[in-house]
């Protein structure tokens, strides 16, 4: 009996010691949590800005952004270096140098043409930038033609680029976009 209020005790001192242990504050979270980062918040910040001066300049100034090193993970530019033969840095080039190939005011790369029909609302190609070590990643409201009303209805929607930017320069690029399928032959309907 005696060992049966022992251990009744025992298990309800640890019903009122275990909680108060769980709600100490947790210790202190370092200034960078990513193991094995060294990067400090001045260089982080230093990094959101040249990811987001990559959307506010074009043509030169914008290829002076990239590194020789530049490794791109959008499917449909990788698809579009491979097809010219052409290197990720020496396809960046191609695309983002020079006059022609500036940038539309929303920030979203040339080459798309002027839609006919409703304009869309600006954008906002800097919605959210946050940085974590070597990592930018940079949100950006659009609107979209809803698909299922008429013409001129718009949805929100969100994108994302993020930038691994080292030494000051953009070294790899990932974002949301897709290979889309060819439009089908003599318009729709066909």
């Amino acid at each position: 009996m005696r060992i049966v209020k022992l251990f009744t005790g025992l298990g309800a001192s640890l019903l009122i010691v275990v909680p108060l242990l769980a709600q100490q504050p947790a210790p202190a979270t370092p200034a960078n949590p990513t193991p094995g980062c060294t990067a400090t918040a001045a260089q982080m910040e230093a990094n959101k800005k040249v990811a987001m001066e990559f959307f506010r300049v074009a043509g030169d100034a914008r290829i002076a952004l990239a590194d020789p090193s530049y490794t791109q993970h959008n499917p449909a530019f990788v698809k579009g270096g491979r097809e010219a033969g052409l290197s990720d840095y020496d396809y960046f080039k191609q695309r983002f140098g020079g006059a022609g190939a500036a940038g539309r005011q929303d920030g979203a790369p040339a080459g798309r043409g002027q839609q006919a029909g409703p304009q869309p609302p600006p954008g906002n190609p800097l919605e959210i930038v946050m940085a974590e070590c070597d990592l930018v990643t940079v949100i950006h409201k659009n609107f979209r033609q809803d698909p299922t009303a008429a013409p001129g209805t718009w949805f929100e929607a969100f994108t994302f680029d993020t930038f691994r930017v080292r030494n000051g320069k953009l070294v790899e690029h990932w974002d949301s976009a897709v290979i889309n399928p060819p439009p089908p032959a003599g318009g729709r309907g066909q």
